[in-house]
């Protein structure tokens, strides 16, 4: 059972980048050319990405793996993959996905708020701390989420309807006050 709960975070990685992975692909047919190569570029790098944090020895927390009596190759591979920052390599590559495809307002902030969380999940599984080190960061995570929501529903009224003058002036406010919380962070 201990090892269940050493392992636990990163389950949670594994899902969160192979879930941002797969909804920033989908739907695949309309999606332009060129979307295969960054879908094979971001599941690489989200692989990649794992396996870091599970052959990293300081994460004990995710249930870091350790090499064995005469692991030259094994230090040599787990050097490899530390030297290279790989998830925010599947960061800009499903980015990347995501604009290869039609204008989704709903399903792009969904994929903002899970690449987000895939990156938080990976931080805490990387330090081995606990959720509640995040509490400073709350109200910019929501202030985030308000402004994407925001977004979300400055893109699906017409451009040209009335109102949409006064919504652009609320959203400027927003991202105003959203920068303004994020400053002293």
């Amino acid at each position: 059972m201990r090892g269940y709960a050493r392992a636990r975070p990163a389950f949670a990685v594994i899902a969160l980048v192979a879930g941002t992975v797969l909804w920033a692909a989908l739907p695949t047919s309309a999606a332009r050319p060129g979307s295969r190569p960054v879908l094979i570029v971001a599941s690489l790098c989200g692989a990649l990405t794992v396996a870091r944090l599970l052959t990293d020895p300081s994460a004990a927390g995710a249930g870091g793996l350790r090499a064995g009596p005469g692991g030259g190759f094994g230090r040599g591979l787990r050097a490899g993959l530390r030297a290279l920052p790989w998830a925010e390599g599947t960061t800009v590559a499903v980015l990347g996905l995501e604009v290869l495809h039609p204008s989704r307002p709903w399903h792009t902030v969904v994929l903002g708020v899970a690449l987000i969380g895939f990156l938080l999940a990976l931080h805490l599984a990387e330090t081995d701390a606990g959720p509640a080190v995040l509490r400073p960061q709350l109200p910019l995570l929501a202030a985030g989420l308000g402004l994407g929501v925001l977004s979300v529903g400055a893109a699906a009224l017409p451009a040209a309807g009335p109102g949409s003058g006064w919504l652009a002036v609320i959203a400027g406010a927003a991202a105003l006050l959203a920068a303004g919380l994020a400053l002293p962070v």
